[in-house]
C-alpha cells in the first residue's frame, strides 16, 4: 500500500517538472528558445512585396509576430541595403510608420512600407536588410529581429525588345541527314510598346541551310508581352563545324519609328560523338547587353548564357573576362589594354556544375572606361571546367560590345558685320573645331538665305577629332532691308545619324549715302556747275581728295589685316591640335 501511495507520489512529480520544463522553453524552427523572464521574443518575415522598377516605386509588407508571452515596446524598425551603410538606390517615401510603441504578447502585426527607386539603379538583385530594436518591460534595449528581402531591379521598357527565349526541333532528334524544322519562341519583353511588321531573316552561316522558299518571315504584329513561335525548315550542310544559327528580327513601333536585333543562337543539338564519350563542349550560347548603345562612361550588364552541350554534365567551371592578345614584330605575345571594368565583382566567377544540355545564365556588370574609343570591342570569355573524369578542359569564346563616344562640336568664332550697303559686297567668315573624341563624317558648311552670294558652300570630308577649319563666303545685298540667313554645319556623328546645327544671323541693308551715290544709283558724284565725276576726285579730273586718300587708305589696311589673320589660322591649324576635353 505504501510502495503504491509512492509510486503515485513519483509519477505526479514527473509530470509536474514536465509541465514546467514545458512551460519555460518552446521550439521555434527547430531551435529552443527561451521565453522565461521578461524578454519578448520577435519574429520578421516578408509577407508580401511589389515589382521593383528603376525610377518608380514598390511596396514592401512585412509581418511583426510576438511568440512569447512578454511584450515589447518601444520597437523601431530600420532599413539598409546588405553590406552597406545606406539605403541607395532605395529612399523610403516620408510618413512612414517605423515605430510600434507596444506589441503584446503573442500579438501580430503587419506594417506596409512604400520605396522609391533611383533611376539609375542597377538592373540585379538587391538584399534589403529590415531590422527591428526595442525595450522590454523594463525598458531595456534587448529586443532585436532583422530578416533579409531580395529585391530583384528591372527596367521598364518603352520599346519593343524581341528575344528569342526557347528554341525546339521537330522531331525532337532529327536526323542531321535530313530536313528537319526549328521553332523560335521570340517574346517581345516590352511592357509598354507593340511591335510591327516584324521580318525575320534566318542565316545558317556554314552550318545549315534554309530549306524554305525564303529565309524571311514576316509577322504583322506582337503585342508587349507576348510571343510569336517562328518555324523554318533547314537541313545540316557538309560544312557543318557547330550547332549555331544567326536570326535577325527588325520591326516598326510608335509610327515611324524602326529598330532591329540580331541573336547568334545554339540549336538544340548534340555534337557529333558525344553519346560515346566525346569531349564535353562548354559554350557561350548567346550573350545580351542591357544597353541598346554603350555610351563611354556608362555602366553595362553583360548576360552571358552558357551552355553545357554535351550528354554528360561537367563541373568545376570558372568562367572569366580576358583581354585580346597582341602579337609583336618579333613574334612576342603580350595582353592588351581593356576598357571595361568590373562593378563590384572580378572577371571570373564560378559554378560548381553544369547538367547534361543545360543553359546557366550569369551577369556581370561592368563599367566603360569614359576615354574609350568609339568602335566595337572583342571581349575573350575563358571557360575552364572538368568532365566526368576529372580532365581539365577549356575552351574560348568571343563577345562583342559596340562602344560608341559623344560627339562634341563648337564654333569657336563668327564675322558678320551688322550693316551693310546695298549692291558692296559682305564678306562671311566663320572658324570651327571637332572637339569630340569621334570624326565627323561628311562635314559641309553652307551660306543660306534669300539672297546673292559666292562661295557659299564648303565640304570638308571627314574632320578629325581635334582638326579646326574656317569657311568664307560673300554676300552681295541688291535691295534695301533686313537680311536673314544662316550658317549650316551638317555632318554624319558615329551612330550613323544625321545632324544640323544652324548659326542664324540678320544684317540691316541700307542705301549708299546721295554723296557717295549721285544721282539715280550713279556712283559718280555732282560737282557745282554739272559737272560729274567719281568718289574722292575734285578739281577737275584726277583731283584726289584728303579724305578719299584717307577711305582708299583704310580699305587696304582692312584687307591687309584680314590676309594676315587668314594666313596665321591655316597655319596655325597645320601646325597645332585643337582639342576640348
Amino acid at each position: 500500500m505504501a510502495g503504491s501511495i509512492f509510486c503515485k507520489k513519483g509519477l505526479l512529480s514527473v509530470l509536474a517538472l514536465v509541465v514546467t520544463l514545458t512551460m519555460l522553453v518552446i521550439p521555434v524552427k527547430g531551435a529552443i528558445i527561451d521565453i522565461g523572464g521578461i524578454n519578448p521574443v520577435i519574429m520578421l518575415e516578408k509577407t508580401n512585396m511589389g515589382q521593383a522598377v528603376a525610377g518608380g516605386e514598390f511596396t514592401l509588407t512585412l509581418s511583426v509576430r510576438n511568440i512569447s508571452n512578454n511584450p515589447g515596446f518601444e520597437l523601431d524598425m530600420a532599413f539598409k541595403v546588405k553590406d552597406t551603410d545606406g539605403l541607395a538606390p532605395f529612399s523610403l517615401k516620408s510618413d512612414q510608420v517605423t515605430r510600434i510603441d507596444e506589441l503584446a504578447g503573442n500579438e501580430t502585426v503587419t506594417l506596409t512600407y512604400t520605396f522609391d527607386v533611383a533611376e539609375d539603379a542597377q538592373n540585379k538583385n538587391y538584399e534589403l536588410l529590415a531590422s527591428l530594436n526595442g525595450k522590454n518591460a523594463e525598458f531595456k534595449n534587448t529586443v532585436s529581429a532583422s530578416t533579409i528581402i531580395n529585391v530583384p531591379i528591372s527596367y521598364d521598357l518603352t520599346k519593343p525588345v524581341l528575344s528569342v527565349e526557347d528554341v525546339s526541333l521537330t522531331p525532337d532528334s532529327p536526323d542531321l541527314s535530313d530536313e528537319f524544322k526549328v521553332n523560335f519562341r521570340v517574346r517581345n519583353l516590352s511592357k509598354t510598346t507593340d511591335a510591327y511588321n516584324v521580318i525575320y531573316l534566318l542565316e545558317g552561316e556554314d552550318n545549315f541551310q534554309v530549306t524554305d522558299i525564303s529565309n524571311k518571315k514576316n509577322v504583322a504584329r506582337i503585342d508587349k508581352g507576348d510571343s510569336q513561335v517562328i518555324t523554318y525548315s533547314v537541313k545540316a550542310k557538309d560544312t557543318k563545324l557547330n550547332n549555331a544559327v544567326k536570326l535577325t528580327a527588325s520591326f516598326d513601333y510608335q509610327g515611324s519609328e524602326t529598330d532591329s536585333t540580331t541573336e547568334t543562337i545554339n540549336l538544340p543539338l548534340p555534337h557529333e560523338d558525344s553519346w560515346v564519350g566525346a569531349t564535353p563542349w562548354v559554350i557561350v550560347n548567346k550573350y545580351t547587353l542591357s544597353a541598346e548603345q554603350v555610351l563611354a562612361g556608362n555602366t553595362v550588364t553583360l548576360k552571358l548564357y552558357i551552355e553545357n552541350t554535351n550528354q554528360r554534365p561537367v563541373k568545376n567551371v570558372k568562367i572569366s573576362l580576358g583581354v585580346i592578345k597582341i602579337e609583336d614584330s618579333t613574334g612576342n605575345t603580350t595582353a592588351g589594354g581593356t576598357v571595361f571594368s568590373p562593378v563590384n565583382s572580378s572577371t571570373s566567377f564560378y559554378i560548381e556544375s553544369i547538367p547534361a544540355k543545360t543553359i546557366i545564365e550569369k551577369t556581370i556588370d561592368l563599367y566603360v572606361d569614359p576615354n574609350a574609343s568609339a568602335k566595337t570591342y572583342i571581349v575573350p570569355v575563358e571557360i575552364k571546367y572538368e568532365d566526368r573524369a576529372g580532365k581539365m578542359l577549356e575552351c574560348e569564346e568571343l563577345v562583342n560590345i559596340p562602344v560608341t563616344q559623344e560627339c562634341k562640336f563648337n564654333v569657336i568664332s563668327t564675322d558678320i558685320p551688322k550693316n551693310g550697303f546695298v549692291g558692296q559686297p559682305i564678306n562671311v567668315f566663320t572658324e570651327y573645331v571637332n572637339v569630340g573624341k569621334v570624326v565627323l563624317s561628311n562635314f559641309m558648311v553652307a551660306l543660306e538665305g534669300e539672297f546673292n552670294k559666292e562661295n557659299d558652300t564648303y565640304y570638308v570630308g571627314n574632320l578629325d577629332i581635334g582638326a579646326s577649319d574656317i569657311f568664307q563666303a560673300m554676300i552681295i545685298p541688291t535691295e534695301v532691308g533686313t537680311l536673314e540667313g544662316e550658317l549650316v554645319f551638317t555632318y554624319i556623328d558615329n551612330n550613323n545619324k544625321d545632324v544640323r546645327r544652324s548659326e542664324p544671323f540678320s544684317i540691316e541693308i541700307s542705301e549708299m549715302a546721295a554723296s557717295e551715290m549721285g544721282q539715280e544709283g550713279d556712283p559718280r558724284a555732282t560737282m557745282p556747275g554739272g559737272k560729274q565725276v567719281m568718289p574722292g576726285q575734285i578739281n577737275g579730273v584726277g583731283g584726289t581728295s584728303v579724305k578719299g586718300k584717307l577711305l582708299t587708305g583704310f580699305l587696304g589696311l582692312i584687307i591687309l589685316i584680314e590676309g594676315i589673320y587668314i594666313w596665321r589660322v591655316r597655319r596655325k591649324r597645320k601646325s597645332e591640335e585643337y582639342f576640348d576635353e
